[in-house]
């Protein structure tokens, strides 16, 4: 009796297997091309987002000839006055994303011959290092631009001389940590009236990690003093860590300060292939 079994679906030529396998993937690598494509047509210059040219010329130095995501979101609306609270992973551009609209809006002040009496631009970071880091990309950004603008930065560690003669030529942009603020008023470095009559703009940099290093009380005593007028910008990252209740918990704790001493939030949130999910 013949065997009138018939054989397995599965057993199809491997070559028919193969060349269905090749073309799904070139209709994949083709929906991901055109979805590059239309990626490309909505990414903005930064002459597009209305930077000062001198900013331009600075980044162009720098070998940075377009805006990153975060960027092209951020700037327009830090321009216009907003509060915002922007969210993206580590290395998205977003400490540049505040740098240089803030410095455009410090540019229009550097001509006056008054000088405040506190700096117009507080931003805080949760650590050392990162305080290093910010101080030395936005002196680098005002070298460039060769502009009349001073930035200093402040650590706890700090001795008070040192303080003292870093304050003491009235500098316009202040970056440090929150620790080292309630140290400056109580060693009288730093004055809590004048910083309410100068304060302009205030930035909490990596703010997921200014409450998880145990900040808050330290926040809080600045932004008690912090005037309504003040623009506020909020930064942080997505990607989640170990202890990310714990985290969470700060995040909403430190949004809702926020918010006391802010007029507006504008949210933005960055949702891209590389960041955690």
């Amino acid at each position: 009796m013949a065997n009138t079994k018939e054989k397995p679906v599965d057993d199809v030529n491997p070559e028919v297997k193969e060349a269905e396998k090749a073309e799904e993937v070139e209709e994949q690598r083709d929906v991901i091309e055109k979805e590059e494509e239309e990626e490309e047509e909505k990414d903005k210059s930064f002459e597009e987002l209305r930077l000062d040219p001198r900013l331009i010329r600075a980044l162009t130095k720098k070998g940075i000839e377009k805006p990153t995501p975060i960027q092209q979101t951020a700037i327009p609306f830090i321009l216009e006055g907003k509060d915002v609270v922007a969210k993206a992973k580590t290395g998205s551009g977003k400490t540049l994303a505040y740098l240089l609209p803030l410095l455009q809006k410090l540019f229009s002040d550097c001509g006056s011959k008054k000088k405040k009496p506190a700096p117009s631009a507080f931003i805080l970071v949760p650590s050392r290092e990162l305080c290093q880091q910010v101080y030395a990309e936005v002196s680098s950004l005002i070298e460039l631009c060769r502009v009349q603008i001073k930035a200093v930065q402040l650590t706890s560690s700090m001795p008070l001389s040192d303080m003292r003669n870093a304050l003491a030529g009235l500098p316009e942009i202040l970056v440090t940590t929150p620790a080292c603020i309630p140290k400056c008023f109580a060693d009288g470095v730093l004055d809590p009236a004048a910083i309410s009559d100068s304060l302009e703009i205030l930035v909490l940099d990596e703010a997921d990690l200014l409450l998880s290093y145990g900040y808050e009380d330290n926040l809080r005593s600045v932004t008690s003093i912090v005037p309504r007028r003040c623009q506020c910008l909020l930064m942080s990252a997505t990607t989640r860590s170990y202890g990310q209740e714990r985290t969470t918990q700060a995040r909403v704790s430190l949004i809702s300060m926020f918010r006391m001493i802010a007029a507006s939030v504008m949210e933005i949130c960055l949702r891209t292939t590389l960041m955690s999910s």
